[in-house]
């Protein structure tokens, strides 16, 4: 099945290189899959493993893509109908260009090197350079992606607060982007979290038709938000009188609330009210009333959800939400976000892999409708176990059911086993979190007295190493397992991250559980 790109709703999926890296084999099977479940386009952040021309910016060499690397890449999606969209930071989330020392003078803020300087033209020309060469590596898209989200310390040197504040910085930047863009032939795509945070009616007319925008929101979502973005992230006073309301939303000492907008801009938000709170995702809303194009960014890969498993029905329910939106203004389309790290400075998130429910559910809301995933397998069955465990990840505890039906069922798959076992395989570690949590609380319940007997200490010293050794044989089974698909810096500290925080933990629990048994032994013998 070859997915169709021209004149249709973008239904596409963020491929993020700044985690684990596919072994280029891979890439033809991951295109063909993608096609097959209704994907027509993907958006590629390359960071760091880009072969650029004239740069040494890469964590680890190895990783580095050669150019027959990434050619391979963009004719395994040409091949299967995808359009490919790179995605080039232009403002913020540019740590892996300037976390090097060479660079680093180009950064707004240097204790947190992450946003481009505006005031420095040798930056701006460093960053229109890694652009260009983008957007030349890549002829065959439409457009191209800019960023330019959370670029915090914008306009904060002396010498851009001259310049006027963020929005006015940014925008005159943007402008010069746009240009570039449109020489090279593309349009350009913009996240707008900046915009909605520092939003002023009437200053985005000139960009109508130039920039395609892309608000994105990862949350669940029920009918109403109480919690909106919009000159911060704000929600209603009122709640202060209502705590034991269980919409009540987080508040925090700093929460900014609606009631103070200003008058101007609580008229543009007004529009959205619904209830006692607003419509779902207001910006795809309130971009289009604009009379922009939108690509809506919902999420298949959380980076919050850390490096084991994702919350699948938290993403849904974000899921749902959006392609409702997308579906119903008719917009540009919606993209899956997989976000490989928060940024290039935090650890890697959960495989790839088990993204796959997460895209079939993408394209299915879209009304793409996908291939069955895993035939063999009802796929009211698999919609059973996938929400499961996606309690599992938050409140039940239900993991060795659902490996046991995982496990009973895997002969009959026809397809994607791979998959599946890397599904299963996770089940299988997060099972094992749990125990080692609980043999950790068991220890650190007890740390301030002695009164368990010695016996209690040796049933958990000896719990402690059954749980050790079962992680040694995990470990051996996800690197073997996953290293098939996955390889480079990232994979191996991903692997580390997965269990060397919790072996040091146990083997000092062990210490302290040994300690405690020979104070019990000394005490209780005394009489």
């Amino acid at each position: 099945m070859k997915a169709r790109t021209a004149d249709t709703t973008r239904i596409a999926i963020h491929v993020d290189l700044k985690g684990l890296l596919f072994r280029p084999a891979y890439f033809e099977p991951l295109m063909q899959d993608l096609a097959g479940q209704g994907i027509n386009t993907v958006l590629v952040e390359y960071e760091d493993i880009f072969p650029f021309k004239g740069l040494d910016i890469t964590y680890a060499r190895g990783d580095r893509w050669s150019p027959a690397t990434l050619s391979r890449f963009l004719a395994a999606a040409k091949q299967n109908g995808i359009e490919v969209i790179p995605l080039q930071q232009c403002l913020g989330h540019l740590e892996y260009l300037f976390r090097w020392n060479r660079y680093r003078k180009f950064a707004e803020n240097h204790a947190y090197p992450g946003t481009l300087c505006l005031s420095n033209p040798a930056g701006k020309a460093l960053v229109a350079d890694l652009l260009c060469q983008i957007m030349t590596a890549h002829p065959g898209s439409r457009y191209v992606h800019l960023g330019m989200d959370e670029a915090h310390k914008l306009a904060t040197c002396p010498k851009c607060k001259r310049k006027g504040d963020v929005l006015t910085v940014f925008l005159d930047y943007l402008d010069e982007l746009c240009d570039v863009c449109e020489a090279n032939g593309k349009t350009p795509i913009i996240w707008t979290d900046m915009l909605e945070d520092h939003f002023r009616p009437g200053l985005f007319n000139r960009f109508r038709n130039r920039v395609i925008m892309a608000p994105w929101d990862y949350a669940a979502h029920g009918p109403v938000d109480h919690t909106v973005r919009f000159s911060g992230h704000r929600t209603s006073r009122r709640w202060l009188d209502h705590a034991d309301d269980p919409a009540a939303p987080t508040l925090g000492a700093g929460t900014p609330f609606i009631e103070d907008l200003p008058k101007p801009l609580a008229a543009v938000i007004q529009r959205y009210r619904k209830g006692d709170g607003y419509q779902p995702i207001y910006p795809a809303r309130l971009w289009t009333d604009l009379g922009f194009r939108v690509f809506g960014a919902s999420v298949v890969r959380a980076s919050g959800h850390l490096a084991v498993m994702p919350n699948y029905n938290h993403i849904r329910s974000n899921i749902r939400t959006w392609s409702g939106i997308i579906r119903q203004t008719r917009q540009f389309g919606v993209v899956g976000t997989s976000w490989a790290r928060g940024t290039t400075f935090c650890p890697p998130g959960f495989n790839p892999d088990l993204t796959w429910p997460n895209i079939h559910y993408l394209a299915n809301q879209m009304g793409a409708r996908p291939k069955p995933f895993w035939p063999g397998i009802p796929p009211a069955t698999v919609d059973r176990l996938i929400t499961q465990i996606g309690r599992c990840r938050t409140d039940w505890r239900i993991e060795p059911s659902v490996i046991k039906e995982m496990t009973a069922r895997r002969p009959k798959l026809r397809a994607h086993r791979h998959e599946w076992d890397s599904l299963l395989l996770m089940v299988k570690v997060l099972a094992w979190y749990r125990r080692a949590d609980y043999a950790l609380l068991e220890v650190e319940f007890f740390h301030a007295n002695n009164r368990p007997v010695d016996s209690e200490w040796q049933r958990r010293i000896d719990d402690q190493a059954g749980i050790l050794r079962d992680m040694a044989a995990l470990r051996r089974e996800v690197r073997a397992h996953f290293g098939k698909r996955y390889q480079g810096d990232a994979f191996n500290e991903w692997c580390h991250d997965l269990f060397d925080l919790w072996e040091r933990k146990l083997k000092h629990c062990a210490q302290e559980s040994k300690r405690k048994l020979r104070v019990a032994a000394r005490q209780y013998a005394l009489r």
